[in-house]
């Protein structure tokens, strides 16, 4: 079985609390992560420099990936057979938001790992809340996830932040809830 074959449950938590309100950020960005927040947040983590996992282009695409280089960057993996990954997709949307109003250099980049064209057509004239990079196969997403060190038949959604070096600095297997909001806001520092 492939990252995304055959998951008709994909990892789904709990529903959670509102998350706190988000204070004018003042500090310059570093491209630097928080330590404690990569180890307890992500299932695979590049802290500091030197220890840093290169982005590149991620699994191969159908099309050229439109990545926002100079920003931090939320790739979000997700198919549309997948409720938890649609589920998330309008909180990732608003942390997006609230990092750009605190004058955080933040993008959402989801990465779509659908097989059916017309499906994955339908859901985005649904509207999303970013663009969408169609991954070339679920195989390709198992791969990368191989080549990292991550069990290549995880369960979708797959997160993943990307500094504004281009720098992959967090892996994270599974949604992400209204309650992960402090710990991702550690994370980028």
């Amino acid at each position: 079985m492939t990252a995304v074959g055959g998951l008709a449950g994909c990892s789904k938590g709990p529903d959670a609390p509102k998350p706190e309100p988000v204070p004018p950020r003042t500090a310059a960005v570093t491209g630097e992560s928080d330590p404690k927040a990569l180890a307890t947040f992500c299932d695979k983590s590049w802290p500091g420099e030197g220890a840093v996992q290169p982005w590149g282009s991620g699994p191969a695409t159908r099309q050229p990936a439109q990545s926002a280089r100079g920003s931090w960057r939320w790739v979000n993996f997700w198919a549309t057979w997948c409720a938890p990954c649609l589920e998330e997709m309008p909180m990732l949307g608003k942390w997006r938001d609230a990092f750009q109003k605190e004058g955080v250099p933040f993008e959402l980049e989801l990465w779509s790992v659908d097989e059916d064209e017309a499906k994955l057509r339908e859901r985005v004239a649904q509207g999303l809340p970013a663009k969408v990079t169609w991954v070339q196969s679920p195989e390709a997403l198992s791969d990368y996830l191989g080549k990292l060190g991550l069990d290549p038949d995880a369960m979708l959604p797959v997160q993943m932040l990307v500094d504004p070096k281009d720098q992959l600095r967090c892996v994270r297997v599974g949604s992400v809830h209204e309650n992960d909001w402090g710990t991702v806001r550690k994370l980028i520092r």
